[in-house]
């Protein structure tokens, strides 16, 4: 997988960041980066939440 390094300059995910902020993150990186997985705690949160999972994007 392909590093989209412009997008993550621009979207730094503090360490310590709350859970909303965390969530967030993951769901535009699989979007516009998906260079690694979602992290199972994130994944967690979005089930709990009801919101589906989203495919990683493969360049």
């Amino acid at each position: 997988m392909t590093l989209n390094r412009e997008w993550h300059d621009a979207h730094e995910l503090g360490q310590g960041a709350p859970m909303d902020a965390r969530v967030a993150w993951h769901l535009e990186h699989a979007q516009e980066c998906g260079c690694r997985e979602i992290p199972r705690t994130v994944r967690e949160e979005l089930a709990r939440r009801g919101i589906d999972e989203p495919e990683r994007r493969r360049d």
